[in-house]
């Protein structure tokens, strides 16, 4: 009996560390497995983190594709556009020529009526005092060899043609030393043919006398007032002159209008070049 039971305490003691071996290896067992839940769990949540960066990489290249595609169409419009544009800039710079050929001859045009005007600046007051000489000898010689004959209707009528009022009658010869026009002519020139013993003295005017020479005065009047007459004309033809300096600005405008054109058509061209 005593045998027997030490065999049974030896084998139940020998089971129970056999029991305990295996709850430490169930344990350990069991630490393993949580642990290995734990890693799948990991490499799950990794899986789901790639599959979800795979669908947004999909997505990413689907949307490249996408903008490759635009990218090309406006690469397309943007060619046809740089042709247009090409096409326009030579026809603006066809019409830029044509506009400088256009200016160049305005201005040549200006430059002859300018010059023309000027050359009759010139010459205008050289006609008149010429006109003055030949007048006043005539004036004179008339004046001396005819000094009781009134003047010609004809000469009345050139006057009255030249201004609407009146001639008015010559002031006497104190206050015509003292005109103002009469200081601005020069003297006229002494006719050879005509002796000075011809002009009568002063003492033996009288009222028959101081007529005609009232009426011989009449040529230098005219005289005088012919000169003023072109250069009204002058004056007046001066703004036509000035006026056709309006296409001249014009097309300057137009010009600087076109450079502006150009210029933004040619930073339009480069943005699309850099955008290329």
């Amino acid at each position: 009996y005593k045998q027997s039971k030490a065999e049974a305490n030896a084998a139940q003691t020998t089971l129970q560390k056999e029991i305990t071996t295996m709850r430490e290896t169930n344990r350990t067992l069991q630490l393993k497995l949580r642990d290995i839940e734990v890693d799948n769990d990991d490499y799950e949540r990794q899986a789901r983190n790639t599959t979800s960066s795979l669908e947004e990489l999909e997505s990413k290249y689907n949307v490249a594709i996408e903008r490759g595609v635009l990218l090309e169409e406006e690469m397309r419009a943007g060619e046809q556009e740089r042709e247009d544009l090409r096409i326009q800039t030579q026809r603006l710079r066809d019409e830029l020529s044509d506009l400088r050929i256009e200016a160049d001859i305005t201005r040549e045009k200006l430059r002859l009526s300018e010059s023309g005007a000027r050359r009759y600046r010139d010459l205008t007051p050289v006609r008149r005092p010429s006109g003055l000489n030949t007048r006043s000898p005539t004036s004179s010689r008339t004046a001396a060899s005819s000094p009781t004959v009134s003047t010609p209707p004809p000469v009345r009528s050139e006057i009255s043609t030249l201004s609407d009022t009146p001639t008015p009658p010559s002031p006497p010869l104190s206050d015509a030393s003292g005109n103002p026009m009469s200081k601005m002519l020069p003297p006229p020139k002494k006719n050879p043919l005509v002796p000075e013993s011809t002009s009568t003295p002063r003492a033996n005017l009288n009222v028959n006398t101081l007529k005609p020479a009232r009426h011989s005065r009449g040529p230098s009047y005219a005289t005088t007032t012919t000169p003023s007459g072109k250069r009204r004309t002058t004056l007046q033809s001066r703004p036509s002159v000035g006026s056709e300096g309006v296409p001249r600005s014009s097309s300057l405008y137009q010009i600087k209008g076109l450079i502006g054109r150009m210029q933004k058509i040619e930073e339009r061209v480069h943005s699309e070049q850099a955008h290329k």
